[in-house]
């Protein structure tokens, strides 16, 4: 049985089972396209701790705008997703995204 591939975004936890680890959203944006399918990603919520990136509108780029991305563009969309973020009002609205992508 083939192991299962993991990508981990997150910009500071050391995430070691991941097969691939991205520190930021766009290098995270970058993985999703070019080096899916995904069986499981590992999300953070506040990506900002390397530097504060900004999606096209000026919004922050975070790991909602990450499952934003993911709703407009399922074709990428991991068989699963799993939150590691320490932010409780992050996480709050991530998973009610995820509820949604993964009905």
């Amino acid at each position: 049985m083939a192991k299962e591939r993991i990508l981990a975004i997150d910009d500071c936890r050391e995430l070691s089972f991941a097969h691939v680890l991205c520190r930021t959203y766009r290098d995270g944006i970058a993985a999703l396209t070019l080096m899916g399918p995904w069986d499981i990603l590992y999300l953070d919520h506040d990506l900002g701790a390397l530097d504060r990136q900004t999606v096209g509108n000026g919004e922050e780029a975070t790991g909602y705008k990450i499952l934003c991305f993911l709703e407009e563009n399922p074709q990428y969309l991991p068989k699963k997703i799993e939150l590691v973020t320490s932010n409780p009002v992050g996480r709050i609205k991530m998973l009610d995204l995820i509820k949604k992508l993964y009905p």
